[in-house]
Parts: C-alpha cells; structure tokens; sequence
C-alpha cells in the first residue's frame, strides 16, 4: 500500500505561544529539516508542528470533531432540510461513504493522518542520535520531546484503525486493512490485521509513558496538569519561564498517555489493562484529583434566563476541569467555517447557506422519559439557534473575538468521563452491576439528574443501553460517540430503524490510490 510521506512545512513559531520566537527560518518562511534537527529547539517546533497538524478540518478541527463523524452518529436532526444544505453531511447520515464530496474528505482523513505519522517518525529517527546538550533541558526534554511523538504516532495510527477496518468485536480475524508506519521514508508500507495493529499501538504508548513520566511526575510537571485552567489556559504561567511547558492540556502529557492507553486496552478487549489505566487517571492528584467535574462556569447566570441571552454570560464552554487532553487551534473559527455551522441568528437573506448541526433531543430521553430540562448538558449546553434550533453550545460563537476564541480554539479529544465509563463497563462485564451503575448514577448526579436514579437492570444489553444513553449526552459534538456504537455493536437509532451498524456503515473505504 502506497503512503504518500509529503512533508509539512513547519511553523517559525511554536503555535500555543505568541511572544517567543524559537528559531529564525529562512527568508521563504520554510526550514528544512535537517536545519531544524540541529537544534533542540527545532525538535520543539516539528513537535508542535505535528500537533497543530491534528487541528486541520479533515481531522480534530471539524471532521473527527463535530463534523463529519459525529453526523455518523445519528446525534444530529437533519429532518428539516432548510437547516443543514452542506450535502456532505445529509450523506454521511446515510453513510454514503463512496460518492462525492465524503469520498474526497475521507481521503483527505487518510492522507492527512498519515502525512503527521511520517513527520513523527522523522523526528523520531533524529532524536534518537540527538546530542542531550542541544536541548535547554538537557536529556529531560530530548526523552520528553521523543515520547509525546511517540504518542502522536499512536494516535493517529489508532483513529485510523478505528475508521477504515473492524473493531474486535466484528471479528476481523487475519484480514489485513491498512499499515502501521515506523519508518520514514516509507512509499510502500504493507497493511496488517488488526490484532497486530493494536498491539504496536500500545507498544507506542507504552514507550512514551515511560519517555514522560519524568517530567510530568515532577512537582512542576505535576502542578501543571493539576487544574484545568493550568492544563489550557495559556495565560497561567504557573511560574514558568520557559513558556515550551505551558499549556500542558495541549500535550500528550503522561495522563494523557495513560487516559489513551486505557482507551486503546479497551478497544483491544484487555479489559483490566483499561480499568487499571483508568482508575490510575481517575485517581491523579490523590485528594484533589487533577480530572473532576466543574459546571459552575456554564451554569451562570441562574436558571430560568433566557438561553440565548445566558450563553452570553457563561464561561468554560468546553469543561476544562474534565478534559485531559485537546488540540489547539488559533485559527479555528477562521479555517474550519466554525460560523457557517453555529451562527446563532438566520440568514434571512440566503437562506440556503443554512449549515446548523441540530442536536436530536431524542438523546435526552432514558426509558421514554425526556430528561432535557434536568441535565445541564441540555440546559446549560445547548444553544438556540435562531431562538429554536438546539445547536451544541459548546461551540457558542461570542460577539467578542477574544471570548470567542479563547473557546473555540479548545478541540476536545480526551474526557476523564470516559474513564469513569472504561470502570463501569469493566464491572459490568464481571457481573457486577450495582457496582457500574453506581457510577453512571454518581456522573449523572453532578449533571442535575440526582432525584432520577437508572433502571439497574442486571442484563449485559440493558447496561449497554443505558451507557450509550449517557454517552450520547456527554460527547455531543465531540466526536467519540459513533466509536462506541462501533466497539459495541451497539443498537441505536438509524433513520427509522433500531439496529446495530452494517460493514458497509461501520469502516471506511480504503482510498483507491493506497490499495494494492
């Protein structure tokens, strides 16, 4: 299978920083990367290049955020066609994968993942040789550097697998789909079965806990991961001078790592790997955790505002205090359309620009009862497009620029609700179901559901149920829910039928050009 390494031209500034410039590029604006080797702080700026990269549209800026995948997930109401004309989308609802326009934005997911995986080996295969004295933190960073881009490779490769081949529980046997790249140049890698796939997946992850648990376990490291504010406010110096070690959140920290870890064991079917994994991120930070759930920021001002006139006035739109780790882009709302998608008046000028990504409000119903005006994912986090249309409010555009973007750049990929959600479905799977509802109630009940305990129906497909009911709530336009339907085999919702995902709905094609 062919794999196209183009490289990407790498910024001169390190893109969660305006105020240091890191190395002068040549006259073009470019460095190549031989330059850019020479110097620890030319490995800073392929690293950040390498993150910066996973914001673009085709992947965590739109696609594999609120676009695309999440259209596949069924979480959106595109019944009222005046409100959603982008055609990709109504496709993707159907899973139309092979025509135009999703076929060309699902090549450009493959090509683009790849594209960060062939810089991450580059960088990967210089810094092994890499003199420790080159870099301002001596071999402390050089093993940092090497195991966050160890990471990145990981991720990548992960999000493609769970795109374009089966999950196991499909039984996707010996079958070989598409590769796992180490090495750069590579034009043309040999695709492997999955059981293969995941198991350097993990072997990746498990490399960079090791490469980053020195820095990030030290008090420093530890402080700044400590809160969400530290982890993504790019403003709280926590006593730094060397402004590389801020915004930690943006970083494929050791949590982080951890958190992923625990994501891919269990996708993998090594189900007390992932408790372990989870209950290890769940409990960082001891008597205050560093991961908890805050609402205080969305639910201001009180109850009974009016929601369009409220969302003015609230903050932490995207939940820092349980986020662990995100993308960052400065230029999200300019590069990937975000106001074509959550303006929150109408064109009545043009009305066929309309482009709303309306939130089913079927996904606040738990056993026919609707649920929606109790839960603050619904109450506090849901906008009213036009004062009718609930969009995600996570995405609430503010008129100031400065507020806007101070949200709109945070482009979520890893929640410690899913932690919580790895434990319960552990117990679950041994039995033991008190013990896993116990702690989808506990979530639910910091969520404004306390007076409404679940059904505890001790059945593997009623719990299953009841767990996607939840999840459904908590990654509205995050871009994890059609996964879990997929890892599953889960039942849900599909136009007018109650079914489980077919092959042909659940993977990608591979593109033309890289098969055989």
């Amino acid at each position: 299978m062919k794999i196209y390494s183009k490289i990407i031209i790498v910024a001169s500034v390190l893109f969660f920083t305006s105020c240091e410039k890191w190395l002068d590029l040549q006259p073009e604006g470019e460095a190549t990367f031989d330059e850019l080797y020479k110097s620890g702080d030319g490995y800073r700026s392929v690293l950040n290049g390498l993150y910066k990269s996973m914001g673009t549209g085709a992947l965590y800026g739109l696609e594999l955020q609120f676009g695309l995948i999440d259209c596949m997930s069924q979480q959106y109401d595109f019944t009222n066609e005046g409100l959603m004309t982008n055609d990709k989308y109504r496709k993707a609802v159907k899973y139309d994968y092979a025509n135009s326009p999703i076929a060309s934005t699902i090549d450009n997911i493959w090509l683009s993942a790849y594209k960060i995986i062939a810089n991450a080996n580059d960088l990967l295969q210089n810094i092994k040789t890499a003199s420790p004295e080159i870099f301002r933190q001596d071999e402390m960073e050089r093993k940092m550097i090497m195991g966050e881009a160890y990471a990145c490779r990981a991720l990548m490769h992960f999000d493609l697998l769970r795109l374009f081949a089966p999950a196991v529980i499909q039984n996707p046997g010996s079958e070989s789909y598409l590769p796992y790249v180490e090495t750069y140049p590579n034009i043309q890698a040999s695709s492997i079965a999955v059981e293969p796939f995941l198991k350097k997946v993990i072997a990746d992850l498990e490399e960079a806990q090791k490469l980053t648990i020195e820095y990030d376990t030290t008090e420093i490291g530890k402080k700044l991961s400590s809160t969400g504010k530290n982890r993504f406010d790019l403003d709280s110096k926590v006593g730094l001078e060397d402004e590389f070690y801020s915004g930690r959140g943006y970083r494929l920290t050791y949590y982080s790592i951890t958190a992923l870890l625990a994501r891919v064991y269990q996708y993998a079917g090594m189900y007390d790997k992932a408790f372990d994994a989870a209950s290890e991120v769940i409990g960082y930070g001891g008597e205050t955790p560093f991961y908890k759930d805050d609402f205080s920021g969305i639910r201001i001002p009180a109850p009974g505002v009016n929601p369009a006139e409220a969302f003015k006035s609230k903050k932490d739109l995207k939940l820092a205090s349980s986020l662990i780790f995100a993308i960052y882009n400065e230029k999200e709302y300019e590069n990937n359309n975000l106001l074509n998608f959550f303006k929150t008046g109408m064109d009545q000028d043009d009305r066929t620009s309309n482009q709303w990504f309306v939130v089913s409000k079927d996904l606040f119903k738990n056993n026919d009862v609707d649920e929606s005006s109790l839960d603050y994912r619904w109450v506090d986090l849901i906008f009213p497009a036009a004062n009718s249309h609930p969009i995600s409010g996570k995405w609430y555009l503010f008129d100031n620029a400065a507020t806007r973007d101070k949200y709109a750049t945070i482009l979520p990929v890893i929640r410690a609700t899913e932690m919580h959600y790895i434990l319960a479905e552990c117990y679950a799977r041994k039995g033991q179901y008190e013990t896993a509802y116990d702690i989808l109630d506990a979530l639910r009940a910091k969520r404004g559901l306390e007076n409404r305990p679940l059904a505890r129906t001790a059945t593997w497909d009623a719990f299953v149920e009841t767990l996607v009911g939840d999840a459904r709530r908590e990654w509205i336009s995050e871009g994890q829910l059609f996964y879990l339907y997929k890892r599953l085999d889960a039942k849900f919702t599909i136009g007018k039928e109650y079914r489980s995902l077919t092959k042909s709905e659940y993977m990608f094609p591979i593109p033309i050009d890289q098969r055989k």
